[in-house]
């Protein structure tokens, strides 16, 4: 790997929007790295060809993606690629998007512009719960948390609303021993709550 990088500048996924609004990307030669979070295989209207349309994401914020399209020689190289691959885009090609879309849009012109690494052992599902009792199917990086930014926030929000009572129902009064000096999680999960059927210290566990 290390010979393959050799000359070569690493951009990472989520920072390419901000490389293409100020850089020729066409004119530098680099190389970045995402996981396949999402494959659709659409058939063109025009010709009647099917392509591949790869959603990547690098897990270090996992609201920003980059769309990668496979056409021709590359879609039939690689269109069996499964779901949670880790790949490698070398010089990838950037796409004007739609109009009024400011989806980031990149294409491979080479089957061996496209370094397959293997299974991403840190994407996994939200283990949180929707409201209707399903399971959330939100990814995550396993790394930092095992649930997604809507539960977390969620979940903060009921957090700071119950610290917002306990603060009122001591402000005049000696705030209990049990209380004192310890985090925020650790004072609202005293007494256990749930959340679209996760436990508190589910939870806590992951912050």
């Amino acid at each position: 790997m290390n010979k393959k990088m050799t000359g070569r500048r690493l951009i990472r996924l989520s920072q390419i929007k901000e490389k293409m609004a100020t850089e020729k990307l066409e004119e530098v030669d680099w190389v970045s790295f995402g996981v396949i979070l999402k494959k659709v295989t659409p058939q063109s209207a025009n010709s009647g060809k099917t392509f591949s349309i790869w959603r990547l994401n690098d897990l270090r914020d996992l609201t920003r993606y980059v769309s990668l399209f496979l056409f021709g020689e590359v879609h039939k190289e690689l269109w069996k690629t499964e779901q949670g691959t880790v790949v490698g885009l070398l010089n990838a090609n950037p796409m004007k998007p739609k109009d009024g879309s400011e989806e980031v849009c990149l294409s491979i012109d080479h089957p061996q512009k496209v370094l397959i690494m293997g299974e991403a052992l840190d994407l996994g599902t939200c283990k949180a719960k929707k409201k209707n009792g399903e399971p959330c199917t939100q990814p995550v990086n396993l790394n930092d948390c095992e649930y997604c930014q809507y539960h977390i926030q969620a979940q903060y929000k009921k957090l700071s609303a119950k610290r917002a009572d306990l603060q009122s129902t001591f402000s005049g009064g000696r705030v209990p021993k049990k209380f004192k000096g310890a985090s925020l999680k650790e004072r609202l999960c005293q007494d256990g709550f749930y959340y679209g059927g996760v436990s508190s210290a589910s939870y806590a566990a992951s912050m």
